[in-house]
């Protein structure tokens, strides 16, 4: 998969507001960000003044082992990071703060061609990395590692962020 994965950078990403939804089914990215989208337009933020809009997503590790092997279920995140100064219109999403952190960066390029291989392999360069130097995390609590997808002249990039020292 030569020229799939970019160079590992680590980053500074500042503190975020997010609007946030998690569903569990057989097909959660699919699932919630259908819902996010819809709530996006319905909440009024699309038509924010200046808001350029930016997704961003995680798995959700809180799916029984039920859920998982009987029923096929996975559980995944979906947030737009939210202007401060934004109030929506409608309900249904959850309004919390992901605070600044350092974290090791790759992207990825046209991830879905290839989603269950691509992406969770991208995960795993990260965290060998993250994991055999002097940027292994101590601790993960309250923290996440997150994917955010974009589109540059016609080629679709995932960046993938998992958090260090």
């Amino acid at each position: 998969m030569e020229g799939v994965y970019s160079e590992i950078k680590i980053v500074k990403v500042p503190k975020m507001q997010v609007a946030r939804y998690v569903i569990i089914s057989p097909n959660p990215e699919h699932d919630v960000i259908s819902y996010m989208d819809n709530w996006a337009k319905n909440s009024g933020l699309l038509d924010f003044k200046d808001y350029k809009p930016r997704r961003i997503g995680w798995d959700f590790p809180f799916v029984s082992k039920q859920q998982s092997e009987q029923f096929g279920l996975r559980g995944y995140v979906s947030a737009y990071i939210i202007p401060e100064n934004f109030k929506p219109e409608c309900g249904g999403v959850e309004i919390a703060y992901i605070n600044e952190d350092t974290y090791a960066t790759l992207t990825v390029t046209d991830p879905h061609s290839n989603s269950f291989e691509k992406i969770p392999k991208g995960y795993e360069i990260l965290m060998e990395f993250v994991n055999s130097g002097e940027y292994k995390a101590t601790s993960w609590e309250n923290r996440i590692a997150f994917e955010e997808e974009y589109d540059i002249d016609g080629v679709h990039y995932m960046d993938i962020y998992i958090p260090v020292k």
